[in-house]
């Protein structure tokens, strides 16, 4: 299956990008705006909930816990099934399970009942952001492929901050309930369009038999004129041998990569979401109004997006990739600092934020692409899902950080320079990263002969 993973890849390269090959970006991206606005649903909604209900804010803590916990299970444990049984089947079985679940939250009448439709919603997120990736990753040509799945990444947070303006435009005259029928909703719409057009994975249409039916119907699209070669049998039974695909992981020298990936992912997304959770109580405290301090925060999160679509594009034209992961991670600690420097200085304080959300979200953008092509095709999914999964608990941590250091009445210069410490770690963890192929020098005609599963010398290091 590696020669004929290695034999579509080189087709993908050598010719300009079908209208098919957009589509699957754009249904993929649109398939992202629904995740990212339903991971962040709740938040829009609880002032309204808890006032409905009669309740304190606090008391949904729980709920919180448990949709993480929930996004936390998805990546560990929906992913590995994806490279098993189908990402395409996955994927849509995990549109299905949050797109039902948050509308039925429209019917949720306690707090349990809440917690419980959260939980279940984010397996089905969890599972859906690396999985959509994933496929993006396969169906992208090489030159570009860094860029295409972090514009379809793209869609995760351009959902996640177009639920505020929805919940805006909702809660007051149409009450909380529309804001989770919107979101349930419009991806039950765009299902249809998915099952449609949406292939299958490669490795997956590669193990059917000759003459390859299934496979034909996808490259038709996109390389009507290709014809997989022949597979070798040892190479079968190779990829064939592990069914817990979470081992694949830690072999054929993939161990120690895999731990540096997973503590970058750790350490930096600490950093993501202390910035997402405390930046507008922080920038309140550096004198700034709440209507501004608002406005700043979502400047913040449109930063990351221009940021993470123009470190995509420089990727995808680096052989070194974790050279410029680790500047775009050592300038978020730079930027980070900046911002305790500047909070005093309206005007230095908002390019401050905007040269931090370019760096930090963007950079954590483009590590989600990095993660998505760095593993063999047949792991894929589990690779960007466990690294995601394992981040989760830094997501966590995260808010936790701020929360103490501002209890400990910290200035917020000095919370400023706590807060880099992550990203300087993640740039020391994410540039010892190394490929096998890479670590393991080999002559060039077997360097161009390997599989290109997403690592090589070009494509990662």
């Amino acid at each position: 299956m590696h020669n004929q993973i290695a034999s579509f890849r080189a087709a993908l390269d050598a010719r300009p990008v079908s209208r098919y090959q957009w589509l699957l970006l754009l249904l993929l991206a649109l398939l992202l705006v629904t995740d990212g606005y339903d991971a962040q649903v709740l938040g829009y909604v609880v002032p309204a909930l808890a006032q409905d209900w009669g309740l304190e804010k606090a008391a949904f803590g729980p709920v919180f816990s448990a949709n993480l916990l929930g996004l936390t299970l998805g990546s560990l444990a929906v992913t590995p099934l994806a490279d098993r049984f189908g990402v395409r089947r996955i994927l849509l079985c995990c549109v299905l399970i949050y797109a039902t679940l948050t509308v039925l939250m429209v019917f949720a009448n306690s707090l349990n009942t809440l917690m419980a439709a959260r939980f279940i919603c984010g397996i089905g997120m969890g599972g859906a952001m690396p999985s959509a990736m994933a496929l993006m990753s396969e169906y992208s040509p090489p030159r570009l492929r860094t860029l295409m799945v972090t514009l379809a990444a793209c869609g995760f947070s351009f959902g996640g901050a177009a639920g505020g303006f929805v919940a805006a435009g909702f809660i007051d005259s149409f009450g909380w309930q529309a804001v989770f029928l919107a979101g349930g909703v419009t991806p039950l719409l765009l299902f249809p369009f998915l099952a449609w057009f949406l292939p299958e994975s490669l490795p997956r249409l590669l193990r059917d038999a000759p003459p390859y039916a299934r496979l034909r119907k996808v490259t038709a699209r996109m390389l009507p004129d290709w014809q997989p070669p022949a597979a070798s049998i040892a190479q079968n039974e190779q990829e064939q041998g592990s069914k817990l695909t979470v081992l694949e992981l830690f072999r054929n020298g993939y161990a120690r990569p895999t731990l540096l990936i997973w503590a970058t992912f750790f350490v930096s997304l600490i950093l993501l979401y202390f910035m997402i959770s405390w930046l507008p109580t922080l920038l309140l405290e550096s004198g700034l109004k709440l209507n501004e301090a608002n406005l700043v925060t979502s400047m913040f999160l449109f930063a990351g997006t221009l940021g993470a679509i123009c470190m995509a594009w420089f990727a995808d034209r680096l052989k070194r990739k974790v050279r410029l992961l680790s500047c775009v991670l050592a300038a978020a600690a730079l930027c980070t600092i900046l911002l305790g420097l500047n909070h005093d200085n309206p005007r230095y304080l908002v390019a401050s934020v905007f040269a931090a959300g370019f760096c930090i979200i963007g950079g954590q953008l483009t590590l989600n692409a990095f993660a998505s092509n760095f593993y063999p095709a047949h792991v894929r999914a589990t690779g960007t899902g466990w690294a995601l999964g394992v981040g989760r608990f830094g997501s966590i941590l995260g808010p936790l950080f701020g929360s103490m250091l501002l209890a400990m009445h910290i200035p917020v210069q000095q919370i400023f320079f706590f807060c880099a410490i992550p990203a300087v770690i993640a740039a020391l963890f994410i540039i010892q990263v190394r490929s096998p192929q890479e670590a393991t020098p080999r002559p060039v005609g077997a360097r161009l002969a390997r599989e290109d599963g997403g690592t090589s010398n070009i494509d990662v290091g």
